[in-house]
């Protein structure tokens, strides 16, 4: 009797011993290292995918999307049926791979790891503005109040190393010495501005210290410091003729009347929201003619309207 337990004991050991083995697992020299489960390619360099031994393989891959969950379909990789799998940053990038390994009677599946890069993360730049510091006057240039700042930040943080910032549009990346763009010290993932210039970066991934990438022409801020009018709102700095000036009607949904026939026409008309932002300005307004207010978000606006004679009044008015 002893003898039959200490064969059914060693039996049911064994069993156990061949399910713990029916468990894959996926392993290669690049994975985990930046990210949990993710291989990071730097160009198109190859990668080995490894799991146990075990009696047959099957891998498998599906495609990344920003879809959750993944509705993707996973697809068998044909002639993949080894232990390993070569995978290259060219034809592979976001991809998510497994594999599925039988073992006797065992059949199971891996967890999932995904094989990213850096080459689609081009640099990309946010601009942090001071409300009622600045007013847009084009794509990509504005005009700042002197004293304030504007924080730009590279949106990928995380993906890249070292900057170099630039405070106007150089001849040709990457930066040589001596160019009068490079901002001297200059080299974290962010930079505030204070004074004029066309402002952008330059930067190499840090995983990846051989793939450098420029921002852009295109892509560059240019700020004009100065004390224009707009800065002065709100501030006591300038007198306004408040609500000396008709505005009617008054809440309004799409058209807005300003003014009296005896002014005729007013040079600059701005409408601004209560941040201090421009949003909408005319020059050479008709008393007459109507302001087409219908795009703007429903709120509390502020109207400045400046006759010929350089008065300039001051009026609110609500779009519903």
């Amino acid at each position: 009797m002893k003898t039959k337990l200490i064969f059914l004991a060693l039996l049911f050991m064994a069993i156990l011993n061949i399910k713990a083995q029916c468990n894959p697992t996926i392993t290669s020299p690049r994975l985990g290292l930046k990210f949990p489960d993710k291989i990071l390619f730097c160009n198109t360099e190859t990668e080995v995918l490894s799991t146990q031994a075990f009696g047959s393989y099957q891998w498998y891959k599906q495609q990344w999307t920003w879809q959750t969950p993944n509705t993707n379909p996973w697809t068998a990789i044909p002639g993949a049926v080894s232990q390993t799998l070569t995978i290259n940053g060219n034809d592979d990038q976001l991809y998510y791979f497994k594999v599925e390994v039988t073992q006797g009677d065992c059949t199971a599946e891996s967890p999932a790891v995904m094989a990213d890069g850096f080459a689609y993360g081009l640099p990309s730049m946010l601009s942090t503005f001071t409300p009622g510091t600045f007013q847009e006057i084009g794509q990509g240039e504005y005009n700042i109040c002197a004293g304030a700042s504007v924080q730009f930040d590279d949106v990928f943080p995380d993906l890249y190393g070292t900057h170099v910032w630039y405070k106007c549009i150089p001849n040709s990346p990457p930066p040589s010495a001596g160019d009068p763009c490079v901002i001297n010290g200059a080299v974290g993932d962010t930079y505030t501005a204070t004074e004029s210039g066309e402002y952008g970066f330059y930067a190499c991934t840090e995983y990846c210290p051989d793939q450098c990438e420029f921002l852009g022409t295109g892509n560059f801020v240019k700020l004009n410091f100065g004390s224009w009018e707009f800065c002065s709102l709100g501030t006591g700095e300038v007198k306004h003729k408040e609500n000396n000036l008709k505005v009617y009607p008054n809440p309004t949904s799409q058209f807005l009347y300003i003014g009296k026939e005896s002014d005729k026409t007013y040079k600059e008309v701005s409408i601004i929201e209560m941040s201090g932002k421009i949003v909408l300005q005319k020059n050479e307004h008709r008393f007459n003619e109507p302001i087409d207010v219908s795009n703007l978000v429903p709120g509390n606006y502020i109207i400045l309207s400046k006759d010929s004679k350089g008065n300039t009044y001051k009026n609110k008015f609500i779009k519903k």
